[in-house]
């Protein structure tokens, strides 16, 4: 008998099935690096703007604590994958109605529309995520952290006062 005979072959329906489940881990990777990589700098001239409010909060965590938080965000977003859809679903949808001729604008801005509201209802289990966590420390813990915001915010102001005109 040659190798080749005595190693089983992957049928297609387990290719497609390896290849979705590896295409699905590898948006949930994206979605944390982007939540990572595209997080406001804080160090920019002006005051947190439209949703960048929240990170002031998650700066005066110390990194245990951010790290903690992550990870139960993450455990929620892999929890809800299969739940909420794909998220790149309404991107493509945003590209196929850019293509078409002519142009809907209704179209497009209803899938803004619906993207912003995926956006904050992230954002808002975000948040709800946010103080669940600190109902959870004790009174010392939370006492640390405000005093850590509180200078976060004392930093923030500085910088605002800096490059005023």
């Amino acid at each position: 008998m040659t190798e080749d005979a005595k190693t089983p072959k992957m049928t297609a329906g387990m290719r497609i099935l390896l290849f979705a489940s590896l295409a699905a881990n590898l948006a949930v990777v994206g979605v944390v690096a982007g939540l990572y990589f595209n997080r406001p700098d804080m160090e920019r001239g002006g005051p947190p703007r439209g949703r960048d409010f929240v990170f002031p909060y998650t700066h005066a965590l110390d990194e245990d604590q951010r790290r903690e938080l992550g990870r139960s965000l993450r455990g929620r977003i892999e929890r809800q994958r299969d739940t909420r859809g794909d998220f790149l679903a309404e991107y493509r949808t945003a590209i196929e109605t850019l293509r078409t001729e002519p142009f809907d604008p209704a179209a497009f801005a209803a899938t803004l529309d619906r993207q912003g509201a995926r956006a904050e209802r992230r954002q808002e289990e975000g948040q709800q995520m946010l103080v669940e966590y600190v109902a959870g420390l004790s009174p010392e813990q939370r006492a640390v952290y405000a005093q850590r915001l509180e200078v976060k915010i004392s930093e923030i102001g500085k910088r605002i006062r800096k490059n005023k005109p």
